[in-house]
């Protein structure tokens, strides 16, 4: 039976406003569009007849009784930020039994369907809000834990500390809070240096650099710290800036504790080198002395001693001569460090040079010495010699029944000169190849092979003096190749 047209009005305007109510409250999308649905079968009061339903982001909300069978129906799209969303609609199975105004109606119905998109994007817009606030509240548990965080206005007085930035700074959020970042300085900077920070930030650049800082007690603690500008357009004066520093106290501490220890292990080593010298120098004269009176003991009673006494007295003058070569490669290894002037050396030249030197031993060897263009390198002329001479000696020592064969060539990359001295000598057994370059180490006996066991050890040192690295590669009963590094001069 058909009601009074304004009773129907009235039903539809009480409902509407019930409607209008739930959207002021907070819901869940479901919960709102199930609770419209009911409302607006309500509002016209034709529920047998007249079927609400509200498609939401492909999500459906009907009344019980709803049946696919219903053919016809009144629509309003939901927009969503200018897109549909959805759309709320009225299926029908007959239209003449039911009252349907299509201008009033339908305008009620898209006024609805308006409330309800408004409403979407609010929500939609909270979510996004509490959604990035507690992924905030996540970070900023994270960095409470981790980092020291301050925000500071224009004029550089603090709108916004961390709990980690308190607990650094001893101080409490009131204390900081207005106060700008001279409460924490240490006064170790200079003034220029804060003058060049204060003239990047405002600038709009990011700074980072280290700061030391002291705490409420006095005591000093330092900083590793990023201090970001934040500008509303790319030339605007920044309106805040966000620093976020680590204490690297500990770093800083273990640094300079680092370097102290450098500094006095070369105070050592200048020592150790001076006493090696002192030493070496004054065993000379000595040596040399026992020397001279085993050579003339032989001289002059060679026909008078027997077998065993010449053999004696040859043993003796082997073991001044090894002495003289043991405190002379002592020498030169003490010396290494000594300050000595840098000039250009041409490598090729120096090279054909200490060649020269070497050619008695190398024609008793039957060696062949080859070796590629070489460069011109910034160093220490003597201790060059001294290199290639060790490396060719320790190359024509550990040979095989083969003659010798030695190549020396040269590789460069982007800022060093990479040398290689190869050989097919006997070779090292890989356990062994770290120990070739320390100071009396040998790997073979002396009845073996005559030597200090400090040759690789000068050339050790003076590569590494010249700011380069040495190593080795070898295969036993194939060879070895010597590997160094030289800067290049710039």
């Amino acid at each position: 039976m058909k009601m009074d047209v304004n009773d129907n009005k009235l039903k539809k305007f009480i409902h509407l406003y019930e409607i209008s109510r739930a959207l002021t409250i907070d819901h869940s999308i479901d919960e709102l569009c199930n609770y419209i649905v009911k409302q607006l079968g309500l509002a016209w009061n034709q529920t047998e007849y007249l079927f609400p339903f509200i498609e939401i982001d492909d999500t459906c909300f009907k009344t019980e009784r709803y049946t696919q069978a219903l053919m016809h129906k009144f629509s309003a799209p939901v927009l969503v930020n200018g897109k549909k969303f959805g759309q709320i609609c009225f299926f029908y199975e007959n239209l003449d039994e039911i009252e349907w105004s299509d201008e009033e109606d339908l305008i009620l119905l898209q006024n609805l369907a308006n409330d309800l998109g408004r409403w979407i994007e609010q929500k939609k817009l909270f979510n996004e809000q509490a959604k990035k606030l507690r992924e905030l509240q996540v970070i900023e548990n994270a960095a409470n834990h981790h980092v020291s965080l301050a925000v500071t206005d224009q004029n550089g007085k603090i709108t916004y500390i961390n709990q980690k930035f308190c607990a650094i700074s001893q101080y409490s959020e009131s204390e900081l809070i207005g106060q700008d970042h001279r409460i924490i300085n240490s006064g170790f900077h200079t003034k220029e240096f804060m003058a060049r920070v204060w003239n990047t930030l405002t600038k709009g650049q990011i700074w980072k650099g280290e700061f030391k800082n002291k705490t409420k007690d006095g005591t000093f603690f330092w900083i590793d710290a990023t201090i970001v500008p934040v500008t509303s357009t790319q030339h605007a004066i920044p309106s805040q800036y966000i620093s976020i520093w680590t204490d690297v106290t500990a770093y800083k501490q273990l640094e300079e504790k680092m370097e102290e220890q450098v500094k006095e292990l070369a105070r050592s080593n200048d020592e150790l080198e001076q006493f090696a010298y002192v030493v070496t120098h004054d065993l000379q004269e000595p040596l040399r002395a026992i020397n001279s009176f085993v050579q003339l003991l032989k001289k002059y009673c060679n026909e008078k001693l027997d077998d065993r006494a010449n053999e004696l007295i040859s043993h003796a003058v082997a073991g001044t001569h090894r002495m003289q070569l043991l405190i002379d490669d002592l020498l030169t290894y003490a010396q290494v460090n000594a300050n000595q002037t840098m000039e250009s050396i041409d490598c090729e030249k120096l090279l054909r040079n200490v060649l020269t030197d070497l050619s008695v031993v190398v024609g008793e060897c039957n060696a062949v010495i080859t070796y590629d263009k070489l460069p011109v390198v910034k160093g220490i002329p003597f201790q060059f010699i001294q290199l290639f001479t060790n490396l060719i000696n320790n190359a024509l020592k550990f040979q095989r029944e083969l003659p010798p064969k030695i190549h020396i060539d040269v590789e460069q990359n982007f800022n060093e000169w990479i040398f290689s001295v190869s050989d097919n000598g006997i070779g090292i057994e890989e356990q062994y190849l770290e120990r070739i370059f320390r100071v009396f180490q040998r790997l073979h006996s002396r009845k073996e092979y005559v030597g200090t066991g400090i040759g690789l050890a000068i050339c050790k040192k003076v590569v590494e003096h010249h700011g380069g690295k040495i190593w080795i590669k070898s295969k036993p009963s194939v060879g070895s190749t010597i590997y160094f590094t030289i800067p290049k001069s710039h």
